[in-house]
């Protein structure tokens, strides 16, 4: 194992009670911000029915765990390639979009990341995996309702999105400024991350039949945090988002969890 994995810091996330998603005023605020921001005028007709796969917030109790302080890099999941033959991401084979070895793999499926969680769990002896939705969202704002991992208030200084105009991925320590609530890196903009989480209605809450229903079906994997070519509403911490088919989206990465 080479010096990437070591990179890793491991943030420890005391269990307790995680209030995940959002109020119906909490998204009529996203949707008024937003609305005039989206990247296509087409969106405005389906923004609001996005959002509402949001609501009702959703009390979750946790159990202590571990989660990674940066997303999985090109470095390490170079070394799972090569070790296992598995084929190379475009972020890996395209170095001009993907970055060097400190930058965010990406281009990878829900599949090749629980497949790579497998491989580093077997080489470190150690049950690594993704984290939840609401693990992943409760290490972004704890038991505060920030609006996005760093505060309230959307800035391209604390974040690699369309609004910054880099139109790449960036080293995963770039933006200090961006850490989340628990010190966590990129959990906004750079690449969206799965989590081991298949879309439904929280409870007491509808399933929200929008576009992503209708091409994926029922029971997606869901991602969260944004794309450096996507814009900044999906910074929003509750934010729940989809892999669409178009190549726009295929900016997909993950971090990693470890149960306690």
């Amino acid at each position: 194992m080479n010096s990437c994995f070591y990179d890793i810091n491991w943030i420890y996330i005391p269990g307790g009670k995680a209030r995940i998603g959002s109020s119906l005023e909490e998204i009529e605020e996203a949707h008024d911000y937003w609305r005039t921001r989206l990247l296509s005028d087409s969106y405005k007709d389906e923004f609001k029915n996005w959002l509402l796969k949001e609501y009702p917030i959703n009390e979750v109790y946790l159990k202590p765990y571990k989660i990674s302080d940066i997303p999985v890099t090109n470095g390490l999941y170079l070394e799972y390639c090569e070790q296992t033959s598995q084929p190379f991401p475009e972020s890996i084979s395209d170095q001009v979009l993907g970055g060097g070895h400190e930058n965010p793999v990406w281009g990878v499926t829900i599949e090749e990341a629980l497949s790579f969680c497998e491989w580093l769990s077997s080489t470190i002896n150690k049950n690594i995996t993704i984290p939840t939705e609401a693990q992943w969202e409760f290490a972004a704002r704890g038991e505060t309702r920030r609006i996005y991992p760093w505060g309230n208030n959307f800035s391209q200084e604390f974040c690699n999105t369309y609004e910054s105009k880099i139109e790449k991925t960036t080293p995963v320590r770039k933006y200090e400024k961006g850490k989340s609530y628990y010190g966590l890196y990129d959990m906004g903009g750079n690449i969206e991350e799965w989590v081991h989480t298949k879309y439904d209605a929280y409870p007491n809450g509808v399933v929200i039949d929008d576009d992503l229903l209708q091409i994926l079906g029922k029971d997606y994997f869901i991602l969260k945090g944004g794309s450096f070519a996507r814009g900044g509403d999906l910074c929003r911490v509750a934010r729940r988002h989809g892999r669409h088919p178009n190549p726009e989206f295929r900016f997909t990465g993950f971090r990693l969890a470890i149960s306690l």
